[in-house]
């Protein structure tokens, strides 16, 4: 496998968690040392960038002939070890095309990168279907990370009885599971501008929730050591 990362969250649902999903791999790839460079593609909510302030901004709100303003997502290759983009609500089929234009997945070799595709996994009908598309388009070209998101509970029957899951596993997706944390520390943290990782420590928050953190943080670092051959340039 090529050493270097760019790890994008391509969905454009809204509200199943790539943005928190984001800033917890964030964390993960901090804590291992990765030298790495974090991108915003949602100018408009911009939750990752509240909750990780050195990730850059890139609009993606224009005309299909001036998606060249994604080629900062390649050229910080130059810089660092990995790259890691959260995308826009809305904003798939932008990235999807960048990617088509560019017949970056075709040139991963040339460019010493691994181009992972990381998808939330929900029992949300959209969202799969959104991941069944993704699949018919780039199934073999990209590597998968499924993020099994369970805030709702310990079970998505939905997604686990799908055909996506099942075509996920065939082209050797990692599978891992984003517990639930609890919803006032999670309010708090968004109110602190606060990720998982930072939130262990921060006066910011209270004796509780930063407990809380802590052991949250601990559980993802177990579920993504999962991925961490796939995860880790």
């Amino acid at each position: 496998m090529p050493t270097k990362r760019i790890i994008l969250f391509p969905q454009d649902k809204g509200g199943i968690g790539k943005s928190f999903v984001a800033t917890l791999l964030h964390d993960y790839l901090t804590d291992a040392g990765i030298h790495l460079k974090a991108f915003d593609l949602d100018h408009a909510n911009s939750t990752f960038n509240r909750l990780v302030p050195e990730a850059e901004f890139i609009d993606t709100d224009v005309d299909a002939d001036k998606l060249g303003v994604l080629d900062r997502i390649v050229h910080a290759l130059a810089e660092v070890d990995l790259v890691l983009v959260d995308n826009r609500a809305t904003g798939g089929s932008k990235v999807l095309a960048y990617l088509d234009e560019t017949r970056l997945p075709e040139l991963q070799a040339e460019f010493g990168c691994t181009l992972v595709f990381a998808v939330i996994a929900t029992d949300d009908k959209d969202a799969n279907s959104q991941i069944a598309e993704l699949l018919d388009s780039h199934g073999p070209r990209v590597r998968w990370l499924a993020a099994r998101n369970l805030r709702d509970g310990g079970n998505l029957d939905l997604f686990g009885q799908s055909n996506a899951r099942k075509r996920l596993a065939d082209f050797g997706a990692v599978e891992v599971d984003v517990p639930c944390l609890a919803e006032v520390t999670k309010n708090r943290l968004q109110q602190a501008n606060l990720t998982v990782g930072r939130g262990r420590e921060s006066e910011a928050l209270h004796l509780l929730d930063r407990s809380r953190c802590i052991q949250f943080h601990a559980r993802m670092k177990q579920e993504f050591d999962k991925a961490r051959e796939l995860l880790l340039p």
